[in-house]
């Protein structure tokens, strides 16, 4: 995406010559490097970016922008089943736990809080 004229007189006043932004992120682009997808105009600044828009889905992004490497620590995936995303459980649980710690996990309870669930909480408080 080309730059607006504010953003490219920020950039000149700091002496860049760049005049795109990723598509996806809205990082600056370099000049010589450039991720795209084939018959579209959109411009990336990296695979994983380029990747989670054609995807639409983050585990596939990830999935297709680290080929044979396990998603969380990185190791080999030679001899697992193709598509595999994780080494081993302990990664995958891992990954989930710190999606969601980080809030990008599922939402909080479902059901609503009822009258024993107070009850439980007053008794461990000592009301």
């Amino acid at each position: 995406m080309k730059l607006t004229t504010l953003e490219l007189a920020c950039v000149r006043s700091r002496g860049f010559y760049v005049t795109e932004k990723c598509d996806a992120c809205g990082k600056l682009l370099n000049q010589t490097v450039h991720y795209t997808i084939a018959g579209t105009p959109e411009v990336f600044c990296s695979a994983a970016c380029r990747d989670l828009l054609f995807f639409r889905d983050h585990k596939e992004a990830i999935k297709h922008s680290t080929p044979g490497k396990c998603a969380f620590c990185g190791s080999s995936l030679q001899g697992r089943k193709r598509g595999t995303l994780f080494c081993d459980d302990v990664c995958r649980m891992r990954y989930s736990r710190g999606r969601d710690r980080t809030g990008m996990g599922r939402g909080k309870k479902s059901r609503p809080t009822t009258q024993s669930d107070q009850r439980v909480a007053n008794l461990k408080t000592g009301r």
